[in-house]
């Protein structure tokens, strides 16, 4: 987006922050040619903050919160204008509108910058962030050179010169040793991360564990957890099936489907299976394209099975995607060889030659389900193959049965990033956290003081 603000006079106020923020709108950036404008308005930024040391994990990247003031109601946009464009249609609309924005007296702004050097000590790399939001991403490996519009450097300069006086203020607080305690006084719920019992939330809303069931009846959720504490999903436990089939893994495959209710009548077992799984079979089938092209083996083969899974020429696939969703919300049904993993195993000196031998002479296939984001249909599928017999095993049991209980945590997380893929950001302390919510203000009172709150990273100065 072009800088097209040049009369604008900007405050240091929240709505003229935004106002710049509008002109980075494409993410996380890759690095463009460093120019004058933009190393010029990264130092002065990085002036100011080199007392402070980097954060624990990444000691190429500081962090700061800084507050600007909301100012006042007219500080925010022409209400004739916005109703002219229909964002309003009265000045009561107006009003709350601009409550909702600017709920408070400061809004708060996360400050990020990083910088990297080469192997002879030289800036190769530098970056602002503000509001998570790229501000600057620059790289000096190419000759600098002045450009004007295309990244935006104006509004980036701009934007840097303006909030200087808010990190000067975060500066002389935490120089003061005022800072960090005023973060985690202040800090706006919507910024914080923290868990929360999974019981705790049923007691406030009876609609999460419905949801947290996910549509098992309580007679099946009882039955599974049954089973895991007989301590039968354990695979040095199950048997192994030594000539496998294709079919075998199609027919395991109708169970799972009909288990959770799929039409499976009028279908051959190859076909259930392309019709109901994601269909990158990596030339199973012979009906997959691309990566997944192929002829197809002999369905009733093991000797075709054992060559296409040991040497299948396509990888990349998702032949054991039986039900497809996005990247963790799927369900695996993977068919395991222990000798696979004793190959490696043998490779890496942890077994010897001759514990080799023995586990081969007794190897073979079995299933493993996984598929935790899908408690319905991975616990379904895992009831009905043990029920039929067939050697499984269900990845992340004891997870899934601390969530049926609601004994384990559920993670809240800030509302900018979004509620998926977040279990690094929570200590091994809570165990294993897989689901992950946002919190509002309204609901804060509803969950009272069961929420536990982690604490900021706190910001240190260098030591000297």
């Amino acid at each position: 987006m072009f800088f097209e603000d040049d009369e604008y006079e900007y405050k240091l106020l929240a709505p003229d922050v935004d106002r710049l923020l509008r002109f980075f709108d494409r993410g996380h950036l890759n690095p463009t040619s460093s120019t004058f404008v933009l190393l010029s308005a990264f130092k002065k930024l990085a002036d100011i903050l080199e007392p402070v040391a980097p954060l624990k994990d990444n000691d190429e990247v500081k962090s700061l919160w800084i507050r600007i003031p909301r100012g006042e109601i007219e500080d925010y946009g022409d209400y004739e204008e916005m109703k002219e464009y229909g964002e309003v249609e009265t000045y009561e609309e107006y009003e709350q509108y601009w409550e909702e924005k600017y709920p408070a007296e400061y809004i708060w702004y996360r400050l990020v910058l990083v910088q990297s050097f080469n192997k002879d000590s030289v800036l190769d790399f530098y970056a602002v962030g503000l509001d998570n939001k790229t501000i600057i991403s620059a790289s000096t490996d190419d000759r600098m050179r002045d450009f004007a519009g295309g990244y935006s450097e104006e509004a980036a300069a701009k934007l840097c010169d303006l909030i200087i006086p808010a990190i000067m203020e975060s500066m002389e607080l935490l120089k003061a040793g005022k800072y960090n305690a005023l973060i985690e006084e202040n800090l706006p719920y919507k910024y914080r991360t923290g868990v929360i019992r999974r019981s705790d939330l049923w007691e406030a809303n009876p609609e999460y564990k419905k949801f947290d069931y996910d549509n098992l009846p309580e007679h099946k959720v009882q039955k599974f957890k049954d089973m895991i504490a007989s301590g039968i999903n354990d695979a040095a436990k199950i048997g192994r099936i030594r000539e496998f089939t294709a079919n075998d893994f199609f027919n395991a495959c109708k169970i799972g489907y009909e288990s959770i209710g799929k039409e499976c009548e009028g279908y051959s077992l190859s076909e259930l299976y392309m019709h109901y799984a994601d269909g990158r079979d990596e030339g199973l089938t012979g009906k997959g394209y691309g990566l997944n092209e192929g002829p197809g083996i002999d369905f009733a083969s093991p000797s075709e099975w054992d060559e296409w899974y040991f040497h299948r020429e396509q990888q990349g696939g998702h032949p054991w995607e039986v039900v497809p969703g996005g990247n963790s919300t799927h369900v695996e049904l993977y068919v395991c060889n222990d000798k696979r993993s004793c190959e490696w195993r043998l490779r890496l000196g942890e077994i010897t030659q001759e514990e080799y031998d023995d586990i081969i002479s007794n190897a073979g296939y079995y299933f493993v389900i996984a598929g935790i984001h899908r408690q319905f249909e991975s616990v379904s599928f895992y009831i009905a193959l043990s029920e039929a017999g067939l050697p499984v095993v269900i990845n992340d049991a004891e997870e899934l049965v601390n969530s049926f209980d609601g004994v384990d945590y559920v993670g809240i997380v800030p509302h900018h990033v979004f509620p998926r893929y977040c279990s690094g950001m929570f200590p091994k302390e809570y165990g294993v956290v897989f689901d992950f919510m946002h919190v509002y203000d309204e609901e804060i009172e509803k969950f009272g003081n069961k929420i536990l709150w982690l604490p900021e990273e706190p910001a240190v100065l260098e030591k000297k």
